[in-house]
C-alpha cells in the first residue's frame, strides 16, 4: 500500500497563513458574539433562525437527532480514533493529533460555556442538553474535525482540496443548524462554536507542520 505520509513540506505556507488569519477572525468574532449576548440585534437574529428551523418537519427533526448523536463527544471521539487507527502506520502525526483536537474542542467549549453561563433557549428541548448554551460544543467539533480531515487529505491530494473543504463546510453547517432545529441552542451559539473551532483547526495545522516530520521519521 502506498505510504500515506504527506509531502515533506507538510502544510503549505500559504495554507497555514490563511488558517492563521481565519483563526484570528474567528477569535474576534467569538469576542463580538460574547459581547452581544442578550442584545436586541442578536436576540432578533436568534429568534428569526429559530422560527425557521425549530421543530419543523418530522424528517428534519429525525435528521437533527442523528446529527446530534454523530457530533456528540463520545461519537466524535470514536470517529477521530477510527481515523487515527487508519492513519497509524501512514501518518502518525495525524493519528495522534485527531483525537487530541476533538478532546481540545470539547474542553475549550466547556471552558467558555461555564465562563459565559448563557441559558439554553426557552423551548422544549428535542435532544438532551444540560450544560450552558454558549458556544455549541457540537457545532464546534462538527467544524473542527471535518476541516482537520480536509486539511490532511488535501495535502495528499491537492487537486481535490476544494471537494474536501466543501464537504467539511457542508457537514459543519448542517450539524450546526441541527442544534437550532432541536431547540437546544441559539443560532449565535452555533456561530460561536464555528468561530472557536477555527482556532482549533489553526492550532492543529501549526502543531502538525512542526511534528509531522518527527512522527514520520
Amino acid at each position: 500500500m502506498r505510504n500515506f505520509s504527506l509531502r515533506h513540506d507538510a502544510v503549505a505556507p500559504d495554507t497555514l497563513r490563511r488558517l492563521k488569519w481565519l483563526a484570528f477572525s474567528g477569535f474576534i468574532c467569538l469576542l463580538l458574539l460574547t459581547a452581544l449576548i442578550d442584545t436586541p440585534v442578536l436576540n432578533q437574529l436568534d429568534q428569526t433562525i429559530s422560527d425557521a428551523l425549530y421543530n419543523a418537519h418530522p424528517a428534519w427533526i429525525a435528521a437533527c437527532k442523528l446529527l446530534a448523536a454523530l457530533a456528540s463527544f463520545p461519537i466524535s471521539l470514536l470517529i477521530a480514533l477510527g481515523f487515527s487507527v487508519w492513519f497509524c502506520w501512514r501518518d502518525r502525526a495525524a493519528a495522534l493529533g485527531l483525537p487530541l483536537a476533538v478532546i481540545g474542542s470539547w474542553s475549550v467549549a466547556g471552558l467558555i460555556k461555564y465562563s459565559v453561563l448563557r441559558p439554553r433557549p426557552e423551548l422544549l428541548h428535542l435532544a438532551h442538553a444540560n450544560s450552558p448554551s454558549f458556544p455549541s460544543g457540537h457545532s464546534m467539533v462538527a467544524w473542527a474535525l471535518p476541516f482537520i480531515l480536509a486539511l490532511i487529505f488535501s495535502q495528499r491530494q491537492p487537486t481535490k482540496a476544494w471537494r474536501f473543504y466543501g464537504a467539511a463546510l457542508s457537514i459543519a453547517l448542517i450539524c450546526g443548524l441541527a442544534r437550532v432545529g432541536l431547540g437546544v441552542h441559539h443560532f449565535s451559539d452555533v456561530l460561536a462554536g464555528y468561530s472557536a473551532a477555527m482556532l482549533i483547526v489553526a492550532g492543529f495545522a501549526v502543531w502538525y507542520t512542526k511534528y509531522q516530520h518527527r512522527f514520520s521519521a
